[in-house]
């Protein structure tokens, strides 16, 4: 990107933009928020400073971060922040960057445990750890065992704990799936939004997921996998609900799943839409 040693904040915003035409429809905003990113100021700085000259290194830094935006990456990874269900979180490689679909998970949580005093709630692959972050900033007395397979996961999770001051709330553990939680250990709530993309998609879908940790996209050769291994293992154990997001077209195969293994437990299935109308997640109730 071709941008002067004296440069003014519209002529990088404009320049930044331009770059961008191949990776975003939103080439303006990105490229703002790429800028705001470095200079660590808001929107209205922009619109009442916006000629003002960049220094040098704020100008080679958001060369930098144009570049890799234009490579594909993340915008969120390349800022270090996402938001979800209002609040800010620190992202980084290593974890996935949790979707606006995904707040359905949060509220559907708040809803089921709403009559329940301290509720305990179980997170299978807790992530950057915004749904039990969510979920605790919401639920005040909630206590949420959150875990995951990945240590770097877990690692991004604690920051963001401790910049919610949460760390009396949420515990995090290193586990795969149930491997690592015990028997005795009881819940009012198991939640997840587990990897379910198939592995056969890897490659074929956007360029950004390809920055973004396998372990956390992709559930096996059909993409359902990992979430009947939750299903199993809930319908082991003894907690009323469990709560997961799944891919648009699990549906069908899932519903299947739990009528074939269920062992003639009565068991409630009730699966949600995210805003778009596409199948996003199921309920299981006993």
């Amino acid at each position: 990107m071709n941008l002067k040693n004296r440069c003014k904040i519209y002529e990088a915003i404009e320049k930044g933009a331009n770059e961008l035409k191949t990776v975003s429809r939103r080439t303006k905003h990105e490229s703002e928020i790429l800028l705001l990113s470095i200079l660590a100021k808001d929107k209205v700085y922009l619109i009442l400073h916006n000629e003002d000259f960049l220094s040098t290194k704020e100008i080679e830094q958001f060369k930098q971060y144009i570049l890799r935006r234009k490579n594909g990456e993340p915008i969120e990874y390349i800022t270090q922040q996402v938001s979800f269900y209002s609040l800010t979180f620190y992202i980084s490689h290593g974890a996935l960057i949790p979707r606006p679909e995904t707040e359905l998970i949060v509220d559907f949580s708040i809803q089921l445990l709403k009559h329940i005093q301290n509720p305990k709630i179980l997170e299978i692959g807790v992530g950057s750890g915004a749904i039990s972050i969510s979920i605790a900033s919401k639920i005040k007395l909630a206590n949420i065992l959150a875990v995951d397979i990945s240590q770097q996961a877990l690692n991004i999770a604690q920051i963001n704990i401790s910049n919610f001051y949460l760390d009396d709330q949420i515990q995090l553990r290193i586990s795969d799936l149930f491997s690592n939680v015990q028997s005795y250990e009881k819940f009012d709530l198991i939640v997840s939004n587990p990897p379910y993309i198939a592995k056969h998609e890897k490659g074929k879908l956007q360029k950004e997921l390809d920055f973004e940790p396998d372990v956390a996209l992709y559930g096996g050769t059909n993409g359902d996998e990992v979430l009947k291994k939750i299903i199993d293992e809930w319908l082991k154990r003894d907690e009323k609900y469990l709560l997961c997001e799944m891919g648009y077209d699990q549906r069908e195969s899932l519903a299947r799943y739990l009528t074939e293994n269920s062992n003639h437990q009565q068991i409630n299935i009730e699966f949600f839409k995210d805003l778009s109308g596409l199948d996003r997640g199921f309920i299981l109730k006993r």
